[in-house]
């Protein structure tokens, strides 16, 4: 009875430990995806990673810090990384940053700064200029007295008596620790408001939509700190043909452009630069009900992360929006927004004189149907791919994909890591949120002079697709490359490779639990002690490809 009951349970748990459902890491790979490489920083870990198709490592960065939040690879081959520091302040966002570094491929840190006082603190993203520069998004605190002058409402000044102003600043790096700033703005010279005519800004809010009202209502965006961060950026971009900048507002459920060609002086009024606009708002999209031109109802966009200008191909000068759902009456679920806005020939944009800016909607969209349904509350984004394939970031569950023209997925990747730690295949994972992904052809000039090397997926117990097993890195005979010796005295499990390859090796109980992980060069010996319970045990033996053979052994 208990050899049938052993039988039973090994026909049960052999597939699971061996031939398992995939579950992290690519579950599902198909000839249309774009084949190139993934990059992404999970949010609750310290390293940035770049994985290919099948998941199999390309390249770790081992930082020591939590991005804050955004990491880029760059077409010079270094990582654009912002990270978390202990604020000095009295920031108490998720969103965070505080430090900003140049990485190279070797995880050697090239430059790194922090921006981070007691007043002054640089949170969620910033952008490689062409020139080198670098846009970052930063808060300063602004005080009571001055934001009563501005025009905000006494009533809704957070009890802490300060507010948390967006400023954005251009950037030279000098050396390796150093900086000089040569451009900023700041959303406080572009208040409006219509509450107390005594007061600095005043004016009719519908009538100057390139003003933000600072009184605006807070609207459902929950956990951005509405109370203290009236706008919430959570991106920019930089447009070089147009020398414009393209912000995220979260809090508005907006995104706004503005005009980068001024001078720090100009930036601070409402004439001059390239488009005579100075630091005003030249476009904004999402939710008119912001700038009083339509009712709450007609809002589009809710709490949208990663928008930005598609760089290149037949969409290039198009905006890229994740549009999360964050607060959407009804259903959850979030959609890809590809938006063409109207546009003067010179650039700029035509200013109706009392609709929204145009256009009603997006030119393309993509989860809006239920079939197509996915969400995730928070992070995100999308990416236009040289193959004229889309990837999508949900970030919030660490879910992303690719889908073709067609709008049918055709790579799928579930982040394997509990913030640090790889999650086990077959099994199930959470805490593996990133803020963006990017995905790269192998011929992006950022590889370029950079040897390659494929390792093993990140997760534990990797498998790989069928699709992925034909890779010459494959060893052909696997289950031949070793001996096994269970000994009696000494009590351990002799494990000799007899091949040319570099093997990892898990011993597994029979409830699945991994006593031992290590592994084992080609033609070297490895010994494990043996487990103290008498029983069945699984060896499982995965080569660098991720092609698993197991062996079930008996301890007695």
């Amino acid at each position: 009875m208990y050899l049938l009951q052993m039988k039973i349970l090994l026909f049960l748990i052999l597939p699971f430990l061996c031939l398992g459902q995939l579950t992290v890491g690519t579950i599902y790979h198909t000839e249309e995806a774009l084949d190139g490489y993934t990059f992404f920083s999970p949010f609750s870990g310290t390293k940035a990673y770049l994985v290919d198709n099948c998941g199999r490592k390309i390249n770790v960065w081992d930082r020591g810090t939590r991005p804050g939040l955004s990491a880029y690879f760059l077409d010079n081959g270094l990582m654009l990384r912002t990270y978390k520091t202990n604020p000095n302040g009295p920031f108490t966002s998720a969103s965070n940053a505080g430090g900003l570094e140049l990485v190279d491929w070797d995880n050697n840190t090239v430059w790194s700064y922090e921006f981070n006082t007691e007043t002054f603190l640089s949170h969620h993203d910033a952008v490689y200029m062409p020139n080198g520069n670098i846009l970052l998004l930063t808060w300063e605190l602004i005080y009571f007295d001055e934001l009563v002058e501005l025009g905000r409402d006494p009533n809704e000044i957070a009890p802490e008596g300060f507010a948390w102003n967006e400023k954005i600043i251009e950037i030279e790096t000098i050396g390796n620790d150093s900086i000089n700033i040569v451009w900023e703005w700041k959303i406080k010279d572009h208040y409006i408001q219509d509450l107390d005519s005594t007061k600095s800004n005043f004016g009719v809010i519908s009538e100057h939509p390139e003003l933000f009202d600072i009184n605006l209502a807070q609207l459902d965006s929950p956990n951005s700190h509405s109370d203290l961060d009236y706008n919430h950026f959570n991106a920019i971009d930089y447009n070089e043909e147009l020398d414009q900048i393209l912000i995220s507002v979260r809090n508005s459920d907006e995104i706004w452009i503005i005009d980068h060609s001024t001078t720090i002086e100009e930036a601070a009024t409402h004439t001059g630069g390239r488009y005579g606009k100075g630091g005003d708002i030249l476009y904004r999209w999402g939710n008119a009900s912001a700038y009083q031109r339509a009712d709450i109802s007609e809002e589009v966009l809710y709490g949208q992360h990663g928008s930005h200008w598609i760089k290149s191909g037949p969409d290039k000068g198009k905006i890229l929006i994740y549009n999360n759902g964050n607060g959407r009456p009804g259903t959850d679920y979030s959609i890809i927004e590809l938006l063409v806005p109207e546009q003067n020939i010179d650039g700029s944009y035509p200013v109706p004189e009392s609709e929204p800016f145009g256009p009603l909607s997006a030119e393309w969209r993509y989860g809006d149907e239920q079939e197509d349904r996915f969400f995730s509350p928070y992070l995100s984004n999308a990416q236009r791919l040289p193959n004229g394939n889309t990837l999508v970031n949900a970030g919030s569950p660490g879910y992303v994909f690719e889908i073709n023209d067609n709008k049918e997925i055709v790579w799928e990747y579930i982040i394997p890591l509990f913030g640090d730690t790889p999650a086990n295949q077959g099994g199930f994972v959470n805490n593996n949120s990133t803020f963006r992904a990017y995905k790269f052809a192998k011929n992006f000039s950022g590889f370029d002079g950079i040897e390659i090397s494929v390792g093993a997926p990140i997760e534990n117990n990797p498998q790989l697709l069928e699709s992925c097993l034909t890779s010459s890195t494959i060893s052909n005979n696997l289950e031949n490359h070793w001996d096994i010796i269970v000994n009696q005295s000494p009590n351990t499990i002799d494990i000799i490779n007899n091949g040319n390859l570099d093997l990892t090796i898990n011993l597994i109980s029979i409830s699945g639990h991994i006593l031992f992980r290590g592994n084992i060069t080609s033609n070297d010996l490895t010994q494990i002690d043996k487990p103290h319970m008498n029983g069945l045990y699984f060896l499982q033996f995965f080569d660098e490809a991720g092609k698993v053979f197991c062996k079930k052994i008996i301890i007695h």
